[in-house]
């Protein structure tokens, strides 16, 4: 399409959204010709919530496939949008909308017409995608109420240079927001490139998402991603999954009122560290590549700074796990735990040191378990021969005479 036709109404729109109109010299149109704007919105194109799925999905998309063929960022205002099958994405996309409870997209349940219950998807075909995407400030609704793993509520594949960043999840099938470095089920790879490990250089922050299979999660390599300062609530098994992910950190995020705060395996340089749960069964779980399966081993998980209440372990290694599924170099450190116990069955090379405890629990070690332990306000239970114990390892002092 082109922009030409666009009124003098563009600064005004662009002063609005905080973005400046000025265009770059390079890009500056000659006298009498309108310069290209920089930002394109919804009302623009003459769309508005129709209160029909059919009529908003068929705008929707037409706004995503505008914005991405004019390199424009694109925001869609604020209301309250009815989709009733997947909105499709596209490389170097710049998509905002107007805060997380003003933009609204549903899926309603009755409108849904997919066997599918992806709602927004960046997916692989033949290519990768080395151009960016940057989404923020809406809400996606999912049709599937039920949490039946059919699907994720916003999906990324094979991606590099993305952000994610104030955007709310609401009733996903299965994960709110999944970033994945390669396609699954019937995808077939015809890409000329090493497929898994394909997704680089990620933030998703400061997002929300609600119910579900599993808040927020990296799968197939992704590398590189920061997730900081998230929150998830009510998911059915994990608030944040890291199914396969390397030298990603988790940072400041919060997870309530589900079975596994922060769920690791298969990885490769992961950092935990200063992230908080509650109501929840185990704060963090972790297991590993297998060595003989997979040919190589997971290494260099950082647990720090974290505060987990939990029904059961705290923070744990029994996933799955086995003599030849495991994880090496593991930091537990300064974390505080109440209600479960530190328990390890196959780590090696742990140094867990600084934690305190609230009297009910301590730390567990298996005879797999090689490494260092002092300095906690935690006491030890079946230390593993091969752990050696530094000292100073106490029962945590009495709330009461805090």
């Amino acid at each position: 399409m082109s922009l030409d036709s666009l009124t003098d109404t563009d600064n005004a729109l662009l002063a609005t959204a905080g973005v400046s109109s000025v265009t770059s010299p390079k890009h500056a149109a000659a006298p009498g010709i309108r310069p290209r704007p920089a930002i394109l919105t919804t009302s623009q194109l003459g769309m508005a919530p129709s209160g029909d799925p059919v009529t908003d999905h068929r705008h929707l998309q037409r706004f995503l496939d505008d914005i991405a063929t004019d390199r424009v960022v694109g925001v869609i205002e604020a209301g309250h949008w009815l989709v009733h099958r997947k909105l499709r994405l596209h490389d170097g996309l710049r998509l905002h909308g107007q805060g997380m409870t003003n933009t609204v997209i549903e899926a309603r349940p009755e409108d849904w017409l997919e066997d599918r219950y992806i709602l927004m998807h960046l997916d692989v075909g033949d290519i990768l995608h080395e151009s960016g995407v940057v989404l923020s400030d809406f809400c996606l609704i999912g049709a599937d109420k039920r949490a039946s793993d059919n699907g994720p509520l916003l999906r990324l594949e094979g991606v590099s240079d993305f952000l994610i960043e104030r955007v709310r999840c609401e009733d996903a099938s299965s994960y709110g927001i999944f970033v994945t470095g390669y396609g699954m089920g019937d995808f077939t790879n015809d890409i000329h490139s090493d497929f898994w490990n394909s997704t680089h250089r990620g933030v998703i922050r400061q997002c929300r998402v609600l119910r579900g299979q599993v808040g927020i999660g990296c799968e197939g390599g992704a590398q590189n991603v920061l997730i900081m300062a998230n929150h998830t609530d009510g998911q059915a098994l994990h608030g944040f999954r890291l199914a396969s992910a390397y030298d990603t950190q988790l940072i400041a995020n919060s997870a309530i009122n589900t079975r596994n705060a922060y769920w690791i395996d298969r990885h490769d340089g992961i950092h935990v560290l200063h992230n908080v749960a509650s109501q929840v069964e185990r704060g963090c779980v972790y297991g590993g590549f297998h060595q003989k399966r997979d040919g190589r081993i997971s290494r260099g998980l950082w647990i720090t700074g974290n505060r987990f209440t939990s029904s059961a372990a705290t923070i744990t290694d029994a996933y799955h796990g086995d003599a030849d599924k495991f994880t090496r170099v593991v930091k537990i450190k300064d974390n505080v735990l109440e209600g479960g116990h530190v328990r390890l069955l196959w780590s090696r090379q742990v140094d867990i040191q600084g934690n305190d405890g609230d009297g009910r629990n301590a730390i567990i070690t298996s005879h797999e378990v090689s490494g260092f332990i002092g300095n906690n306000f935690l006491r030890l239970r079946n230390t593993s021969d091969a752990v050696m114990d530094l000292g100073r390892n106490i029962d945590a002092i009495d709330p009461a005479a805090r």
